[in-house]
């Protein structure tokens, strides 16, 4: 996570309706759907902003309210999350102003991602999300089914979670389904292969993270696993980021967004329903 566009975009507004609490050890978000029976957990794994970023927050509560699921957004970073304030960093290290001005805000961004990197890396935070899975599966009495949705740095975990190969105390899979927008870290095509559990993907054919080339292989690579349990949609013009940082004044990039969220939606309207157990 390393890309110009990891860092950019915009802060939305609006006002998150759930509550913190802390769920499997973890400190999470929880958004709950409108007043009816919960027909299943969704777990948002967010991107370099974590679990407190605005953005991912709201987005919770519409997958909540959308899809009559409870949704989780834990804090997998303990703590070690990208500040919001390096949006507005990148966006003056890349403008075209003086490069005199461009030091602090430079200073500043290398400052946050030296501790980010070195304490969210895969072998640090892997056991953690799967930790926390484990223990959702292993208390959910219910049966209620479990998706997840992953975007940029937690993209590749919905794959991982994805290849079914770890296993609940009571035998069932960690997760029911997946859905990422714009994951980074793949080992592909190795990450791809190993995908088993129902799996939804879009990215950009901009993307700075995933090439076009890559993003056409994975997507063959789902495909040929059945194309009514895993599918890749590939969003001409879309850039890194777009599933949760559009700016607002980007008409192109808002609806960019909104396709990423409808995709999300239909898809886990159609696993998280207790028949697909």
């Amino acid at each position: 996570m390393a890309c110009k566009e990891c860092l950019s975009g915009a802060l939305h507004e609006g006002t998150p309706v759930g509550r913190e609490e802390t769920i499997h050890g973890l400190p999470t978000y929880v958004s709950e759907p409108p007043a009816g029976q919960v027909t299943g957990i969704i777990v948002v794994i967010p991107d370099g902003l974590g679990w407190t970023f605005n953005n991912s927050r709201i987005l919770a509560d519409t997958y909540a309210k959308r899809t009559n699921a409870r949704v989780y957004l834990p804090d997998f970073m303990d703590g070690c999350a990208l500040p919001v304030g390096v949006i507005a960093q990148m966006d003056t290290v890349t403008d075209q102003g003086w490069m005199i001005g461009k030091i602090l805000p430079m200073m500043q961004l290398v400052s946050a991602m030296i501790p980010f990197t070195f304490f969210t890396r895969l072998s640090v935070t892997q056991p953690r999300v799967y930790r926390f899975f484990r223990d959702l599966q292993d208390q959910n009495a219910t049966l209620l089914p479990v998706g997840a949705a992953g975007f940029c740095w937690g993209g590749k975990f919905v794959f991982l979670l994805c290849n079914s190969l770890e296993k609940a105390a009571n035998g069932r899979n960690l997760i029911d389904c997946g859905f990422t927008a714009h994951p980074s870290n793949l080992v592909n095509p190795a990450d791809a292969n190993a995908v088993t559990s129902p799996l939804s993907v879009i990215v950009g054919d901009k993307d700075m993270i995933m090439s076009l080339k890559e993003a056409e292989q994975v997507k063959g690579i789902l495909q040929s696993k059945g194309k009514d349990t895993h599918e890749m949609v590939i969003v001409p013009g879309a850039t890194h980021g777009f599933a949760t940082r559009a700016r607002p004044n980007d008409n192109v990039a808002v609806q960019q967004g909104m396709q990423a969220t409808e995709q999300a939606v239909r898809w886990f309207k159609k696993w998280l329903v207790k028949s697909s157990l």
